[in-house]
Formats: structure tokens, sequence, C-alpha cells
């Protein structure tokens, strides 16, 4: 399996020390109380990725991750996402499996 590529993109960001905070700010209706993997697992009410929705990512046990999609193909993801690096705005771009994603969360309009 090889490492997803991964670009910093921010250290200023008031949200770059928190991966649910930033993802919100581009889908405000994201639920509170997202502090575990299993929290996090509990809101995914998608498999399919499309711009703009977050990504709930298996990593860091036990809080999990949460990130936003920027691009999606076939076999190919951009998310964009807040403290996969220590504080920092990072974009990263691979798979869904070697991205570690379980699933989406997309907002109801």
């Amino acid at each position: 399996m090889s490492k997803p590529y991964t670009k910093i993109l921010n250290s200023n960001d008031p949200q770059r020390c928190n991966c649910v905070k930033y993802a919100r700010k581009f889908c405000p209706s994201l639920p509170f109380g997202l502090w575990t993997i299993w929290n996090k697992k509990k809101i995914i009410n998608t498999k399919n990725a499309k711009k703009g929705h977050v990504a709930i990512i298996s990593t860091g046990l036990p809080w999990g991750h949460c990130a936003i999609v920027t691009e999606y193909y076939k076999d190919h993801i951009t998310i964009r996402e807040a403290n996969y690096i220590n504080c920092k705005i990072t974009e990263r771009h691979d798979t869904e499996k070697n991205l570690k994603i379980l699933g989406y969360f997309k907002e109801n309009k």
C-alpha cells in the first residue's frame, strides 16, 4: 500500500487544529459531539463520495478523523482536512481504501 500524496496548504486557519470544526465550515449541518471514531461512524449516511461530502476516516484511534471531499473520480479522491498533520490544513489524494475512508456524511438540503 502506497502512502497517499499529502500537501500542506495552511498553517494559520483558526480551525487548523480540529478536523470536525474545519469540516463544519464547509458542511454546517455536520452534527456536534463527534469526539470518537464511533461517534463519527454513526453519522455515515452514504457510501458514495461527492464534492462537499464529509469523509469519515479510520485513523488516530480512538478519535478517528474527518475531511471534506474536494474531488472524486472512480479510482481517486482528493480530501482537504485539518489536523491530519498537527495543526495544519492539508490536502491528500489517493484511493478511498488507502485514505482509510469508511463512508461519508452528506447534508440533507
